[in-house]
């Protein structure tokens, strides 16, 4: 009975931690996609004018920008949360 109960729960644990992480990484694809777009249209070029794989590059790095901004703000949050400081 309880090898049942534990096995379900591992299995939904790891179902809802898929779940999350690729909500998250859809997430943060499209804000990278928008970032791209923006520079593009800063720079005055059309997608087409990149090749596929430097596409990939320029938006890969945007995702590592976006995470590590991410990062910062989740660290403040908790430094903050751990003061009794609350976040405005």
């Amino acid at each position: 009975m309880f090898k049942k109960i534990i096995k379900t729960t591992l299995e939904s644990t790891r179902l809802a931690k898929d779940f999350t992480v690729n909500k998250w990484k859809k997430f943060i694809r499209k804000r990278a996609l928008k970032r791209v777009e923006t520079q593009l249209l800063y720079l005055q070029k059309k997608p087409n004018d990149f090749t596929k794989e430097e596409m990939r590059e320029l938006i890969a790095r945007e995702e590592k920008n976006e995470i590590s901004s991410w990062k910062g703000i989740v660290g403040i949050g908790t430094i903050l949360a751990l003061l009794g400081i609350p976040k405005l």
